[in-house]
């Protein structure tokens, strides 16, 4: 069990893993239309894994030696299952709709790290994340519509990139980060590489912008949620996830001219608040550790 501190650090890596997942998931679905969803992730991988080799080859901590090879290619592989649902999700669904189902993802980490990294979760924690999961539902005044075979794909992608937090975080025990997302975006070119030959189209300029740029946000996403795992217990650091909302509110207003309705400003307070509450229990736990 992390301490309190670790917790600390962990949420905030967490928010910054928020942060750029949105400009991440604002470039895929601008590319809706132009660039198929598999050949984006393909690029990414390919892009991120050249990005990570530049900026951890010079640190004297980095290693592409691994005695965790088995479970680098499992975390992979379901990370090329993950990404190709989650970019495909972004392209062929609302944005703020897909964004709604993402967010199951905390739910399934906390129960995904009771068998798997054998963590004691609390039923304030537990409630807190069910919170959470609501006020998310409020920011983008979701309502579910008739139910269709393209629902399933951002909630299969939601399970599966719960999975890779989780053993991303069994790898963090042993491995560098910088190996840990290394590996992740090596198994990924290669994984998505067989789809996005059938459907490649030569990107303009503008395109390869936008992809390289989704390449760096994704990769630093990858290396930000390892960070936070890593720190804090998975149960803790889960429910910051839903801090992504509020930014993509704020990039839903400046960039795609969308008016947050009144029930966003009321969730957005409502996911605030419960991510408070869970700081001031680990605060007011650490003091009584010490």
């Amino acid at each position: 069990m992390a301490s309190a501190a670790n917790n600390l650090r962990g949420a905030t890596w967490i928010v910054g893993s928020a942060v750029v997942a949105t400009a991440m998931s604002s470039g895929v679905h601008e590319l809706a239309g132009s660039i198929h969803s598999a050949q984006a992730v393909f690029i990414r991988g390919v892009i991120g894994s050249l990005l990570i080799l530049a900026f951890s080859l010079p640190r004297s901590d980095f290693s592409i030696r691994t005695k965790r090879l088995k479970l680098h290619i499992v975390r992979g592989v379901i990370g090329v299952v993950a990404i190709n649902l989650g970019f495909y999700s972004l392209q062929i669904l609302p944005l703020t709709t897909v964004t709604a189902l993402f967010f199951t993802t905390p739910l399934f980490v906390t129960a995904l790290s009771i068998p798997m990294l054998k963590e004691k979760v609390g039923v304030r924690r537990i409630m807190a994340s069910i919170i959470g999961f609501l006020g998310a539902m409020l920011v983008i005044g979701y309502l579910p519509e008739p139910l269709s075979i393209k629902w399933f794909a951002p909630i299969f992608a939601s399970v599966a990139f719960s999975l890779t937090l989780v053993t991303g975080k069994q790898l963090s025990s042993t491995e560098n980060p910088g190996t840990i997302v290394l590996y992740f975006s090596m198994i990924l070119a290669v994984g998505s590489l067989p789809p996005a030959i059938i459907v490649w189209q030569t990107p303009n300029w503008t395109e390869w912008g936008l992809l390289t740029m989704i390449a760096a946000m994704s990769a630093l996403r990858n290396y930000m949620d390892v960070r936070g795992y890593a720190l804090g217990d998975a149960q803790f650091v889960s429910p910051f996830l839903y801090t992504r909302i509020i930014f993509m509110v704020i990039v839903g207003y400046f960039v795609f001219d969308e008016i947050p309705q009144i029930s966003a400003l009321i969730g957005a307070s409502i996911i605030i608040m419960s991510t408070l509450y869970i700081l001031h229990r680990e605060v007011k736990i650490g003091r009584q550790q010490s």
